[in-house]
């Protein structure tokens, strides 16, 4: 596949995505893919994973999320992107009470297109993500420099403890 084709594989996954419903992505990824998020989200192996533990609760927080690209690149077998995603933060995400608000969420994605041995189309099997979480929490009303300044005076026991409440 050209870089031009690979783009245009992540163009047509997006433009599926920003229907923000379940069962659409199979088309695009394969069913073994690994989904690797930024630290408070982890990693999701596999499709299922992938929708059910990550995508379903993304989409009852930010219903009407549409995902934008600002710059898309390719080379080989990999396309990656940086771009934002204009959405209203509607419903509690990873704890973060949500705002009612509109928000504008920075990303950065890295995709590796493969082969389906199955099919021998050409589909996303690995997507390396970098969401910028804390730029949510900033515009859900937080002072980050007062959040990571906290965090950062309490040692790693201190939250383990949190979790009895």
């Amino acid at each position: 596949m050209s870089s031009e084709e690979n783009k245009q594989l992540v163009a047509d996954m997006y433009a599926a995505m920003n229907k923000n419903v379940l069962g659409l992505m199979e088309k695009y990824w394969m069913k073994d893919m690994v989904w690797e998020g930024p630290a408070g989200i982890g990693t999701k192996r596999g499709l299922d994973e992938f929708e059910n533990d990550y995508r379903q609760a993304f989409i009852r927080a930010f219903p009407d999320k549409h995902a934008t690209d600002l710059v898309r690149i390719s080379e080989g077998d990999w396309v990656a992107a940086s771009g934002i995603q204009e959405t209203t933060f509607a419903e509690e995400w990873l704890g973060i009470p949500s705002s009612k608000k509109p928000i504008v969420m920075r990303y950065m994605d890295f995709w590796h297109i493969v082969e389906d041995p199955e099919t021998g189309e050409r589909k996303l099997k690995e997507n390396l993500v970098l969401i910028d979480i804390l730029g949510v929490l900033e515009q859900a009303g937080y002072d980050v420099k007062k959040v990571l300044k906290f965090v950062g005076s309490k040692p790693p026991e201190f939250f383990d403890e949190q979790d009895g409440e």
